[in-house]
């Protein structure tokens, strides 16, 4: 085991490297992420064939054990009457990446926002924000790691985003608290009572070596709030005109679109890149295959989408709706708020879009004043009718990961305050600010006030400090009468809510330090040929003949079967659990 001075010195080390690198001209693009964190973690396998659970498993935190903390007595920092801890005045030091949206409500410090100011009074505790500059928060990282000691606490985009092999490397290094004995009913209430009742979650927080990591952590989706926000969406006096229903199969749409194309319609399926190559599955999906990533095959194996036989009949479709004219042709240079102003010019008949982006946009500056030109949702399409629909993804996942280092000078203090995040009136407050100057109540629901442009300073201190809420689109009926209630959104909703998830990865795999690597050797090698060869394959640059060429490419340069084989080993791991 590595000890924390030695990672930090291979760290110091990368980056200087990196430097010395980035004077030469070459640079890292780096890579966003929206809610899909990088995740890692070793199995402990020996242990989960004997069919015992290891020391300070899920099934030990499951059963109420005690040997953690004051399971049984009195809580280490007391409770009022609205379950706020009395944290005594400390102070507790946070690493924490900013997002656009923060640094252009408080510029220097998440500090000045009334509701952490708030939570320092409820909890009767100080934070000390250290912020990277913005843009330089991978440097600003690899530079803390090499310090003497670390802060109390790393937040969102630290440790999953920039340490080499994720949080079970910095577990395995020793940077990381491990606080899976901790977790119980009187120091941990809120998360506790949450996770035990709750096997998904139980499974969702626990790693492969069976620690609790995820305290703190972002709870998104539910049972009931399982959906899809990513979906088809077809302008209805288009549709009238065409004389037809909303499609159902792929034979339905080619239909439709040269029915569209033959009224006059200029773009009847208006597409950016990303949404013909990555299609969140949605065309691909007919052909029971992922548009460009990892799923479960109908023999419950992993594969990898653009390496199955059947994508090639996927990619001959799009390229017949392609050569037809169909779709825009100009899709590789054009964004999402390009195929939206042509929506609005009555330029398109369908899209694929992410149900805010239509509400927002399009339902705003069209929909909402035009009554005629309203938008209706289909579902994702079959190959034959009657055929399953089981590769949306799910929205249950989790985020804005939130860790204890180590060096932490009152561990106790900030596990009792991340567990006080998953109060409701808590959540309440981080989650839309200050009420009546982030957000008001409305027939008993929270309504955000927007930030615009020039909204004052006053109501930008007073709105949501990002990456602190708890919850996040759990309540089904909150999602469908006050978040998503403009124009086809709930009823796109409630439909893509029934098409199935079966076939998609789970969102909770996590991946040990070797195969954390192998990823990063090659995932860009595949992104790259996929990108490439789809893009020729649908415009006609390359023949369709060519696709086990593509396919070569990917298994030889880009190793694609290792990295199925390493999702595989990963999801079987997360079954285990």
């Amino acid at each position: 085991m590595k000890s924390k001075k030695v990672i930090s010195l291979l760290l110091t080390t990368a980056l200087t490297a990196g430097l010395l690198a980035g004077c030469g001209g070459s640079g890292d693009s780096g890579s966003g992420s929206s809610g899909a964190d990088s995740k890692s973690a070793e199995e402990s396998s020996a242990e989960e064939a004997s069919g015992e659970a290891p020391e300070g498993s899920s099934e030990e935190v499951e059963s109420g054990g005690d040997e953690g903390g004051s399971a049984e007595g009195e809580a280490k920092y007391p409770r009022d009457e609205n379950g706020y801890p009395d944290l005594g005045g400390e102070t507790i030091s946070i690493w924490f990446a900013m997002t656009t949206e923060n640094s252009g409500a408080v510029s220097t410090d998440m500090g000045d926002y009334e509701a952490i100011k708030a939570l320092e009074e409820k909890f009767n505790v100080n934070f000390e924000f250290i912020h990277p500059p913005v843009g330089q928060e991978s440097e600003n990282f690899n530079i803390m790691m090499s310090d003497e000691k670390l802060p109390d606490m790393i937040f969102c985009r630290g440790i999953d985003r920039f340490y080499p092999g994720g949080v079970e490397m910095a577990y395995a290094d020793g940077v990381l608290y491990d606080y899976t004995d901790d977790i119980n009913a009187v120091d941990t209430p809120n998360f506790y009572n949450m996770i035990s009742s709750d096997p998904f979650l139980m499974k969702a927080v626990t790693d492969d070596e069976g620690r609790i990591i995820r305290l703190g952590a972002k709870i998104c989706g539910s049972e009931e709030a399982d959906l899809n926000f990513i979906g088809p969406i077809i302008r209805s006096d288009y549709l009238a005109a065409a004389n037809m229903e909303v499609p159902q199969t792929i034979d339905d749409w080619t239909a439709m679109l040269q029915a569209m194309k033959d009224n006059g319609v200029e773009y009847p399926l208006a597409l950016d890149k990303d949404q013909l190559i990555y299609t969140s599955n949605i065309f691909a999906g007919a052909y029971g295959v992922s548009g460009n990533s990892y799923f479960v095959k109908e023999d419950g194996t992993v594969g990898f989408g653009p390496y199955e036989d059947a994508y090639k009949d996927f990619l001959t479709q799009m390229h017949e709706w392609y050569e037809a004219g169909f779709i825009n042709p100009d899709f590789a240079s054009q964004d999402t708020d390009s195929i939206m102003s042509m929506a609005a010019g009555d330029r398109i008949g369908s899209t694929l879009i992410h149900l805010y982006t239509y509400g927002v946009t399009y339902f705003v500056t069209t929909e909402g004043e035009n009554p005629d030109k309203v938008m209706v949702a289909a579902p994702m399409p079959v190959l034959n009718a009657g055929d399953a629909r089981n590769l949306r993804s799910s929205s249950r996942s989790l985020g804005d990961y939130k860790y204890i280092t180590a060096d932490a000078e009152n561990k106790d203090a900030c596990i009792a305050l991340l567990d006080a995040l998953y109060l409701e009136d808590i959540d309440l407050m981080m989650a839309n600010g200050i009420e009546g100057v982030g957000y008001n109540m409305e027939d008993g629901a929270p309504v955000q006030v927007p930030l615009s442009a020039d909204a004052s300073k006053e109501v930008r201190l007073g709105s949501c400090p990002q990456q602190w809420h708890a919850y996040e689109d759990t309540d089904l009926n909150y999602i469908l009468t006050k978040k998503y209630n403009k124009g086809c959104q709930d009823e796109a909703l409630e439909l893509w809510k029934t098409e199935g998830t079966s076939g998609s990865i789970s969102n909770f795999i996590m991946y040990n330090t070797e195969e954390s690597e192998t990823r990063s050797t090659y995932n860009s090698d595949v992104a790259t040929a996929v990108e490439e060869w789809v893009m020729k394959f649908i415009t006609g640059q390359e023949p369709i003949d060519k696709f086990d060429e593509f396919r070569e490419i990917l298994k030889n340069e880009g190793h694609i079967e290792e990295l199925i084989a390493i999702q595989q080993s990963a999801m079987d791991r997360y079954g285990a659990r």
